[in-house]
């Protein structure tokens, strides 16, 4: 059982790892916050967007602290990028920001702003908020379940895709659910059969492969970025597709 008290110490208590990547191109700003932060994170920095883009979706961090003031490219978007690739706590720093930016910044997925200058003692006891409730809904059984624009609910069988709701029969709404709820591992076929038709096994590999096939012309038909990849020998695995960073540059 876990327990949350306005003592504890989060990475010790769940005794995982946690990750946390700066984006900033101040370098000096960076060293302050990956030497205070040091004991509670493993944490890496990039003063560059389009790179810190590229590392957040390998190494999925469970923070991320964003510059709004980054060279040549538009932070919004990246803000926006990340949301939709990562489920983690995205953290925007600046000096200047407007309402009206911030505005943008919270519509584009960001959790919370932190004002330049930084107090780092004030930022850590956001990110412990932060990462109780984040933490908290993990070990929780959720009834709604996100995956880039996706989002589906087990209750009602309703999926949300970009806001639009979307028409799955049960069966298809429940592959879907098993692919996203393991979006990081691949679900072999036995366990597809087990969880979904709650077979041990099935002697028609058809009934499978017709599933499959509907539900990806339906991914395909609602304009989703999404894709059903077979893992050969093994299973299959849900991902965005045809993934690209196409950030914005200024000059």
């Amino acid at each position: 059982m876990f327990v949350l008290d306005e003592h504890s110490n989060l990475t010790e208590e769940f005794e995982v790892e946690k990750r946390m990547l700066v984006v900033h191109e101040n370098h000096e700003l960076s060293i302050e916050i990956m030497n205070y932060f040091q004991e509670m994170f493993t944490i890496q920095s990039y003063p560059n967007g389009l790179q810190g883009l590229v590392k957040a979706i390998d190494w999925k961090p469970n923070i991320i602290i964003l510059s709004a003031s980054l060279q040549n490219v538009d932070s919004v978007e990246l803000c926006r990028q990340l949301r939709e690739s990562l489920n983690t706590i995205l953290i925007i720093c600046s000096s200047d920001l407007t309402d009206h930016q911030k505005i943008n910044y919270y519509s584009s997925g960001a959790d919370d702003i932190v004002d330049f200058p930084l107090n780092l003692d004030i930022l850590k006891c956001k990110l412990q908020v932060h990462l109780k409730h984040h933490i908290v809904n993990e070990f929780k059984e959720a009834d709604t379940i996100r995956f880039g624009n996706l989002v589906m609910n087990k209750l009602t069988y309703k999926i949300h895709y970009e806001e639009r709701e979307l028409s799955f029969t049960r069966k298809e709404f429940s592959i879907l659910w098993l692919l996203v709820s393991r979006q990081d591992i691949v679900v072999t076929r036995s366990e597809l059969v087990k969880i979904v038709w709650s077979y041990e096994h099935v002697d028609d590999d058809r009934m499978v492969d017709t599933h499959l096939n509907r539900l990806r012309k339906k991914l395909k038909q609602y304009e989703m970025n999404l894709s059903i990849k077979t893992v050969w020998g093994i299973g299959y695995k849900l991902q965005l597709e045809n993934f690209k960073p196409h950030l914005q540059f200024s000059n």
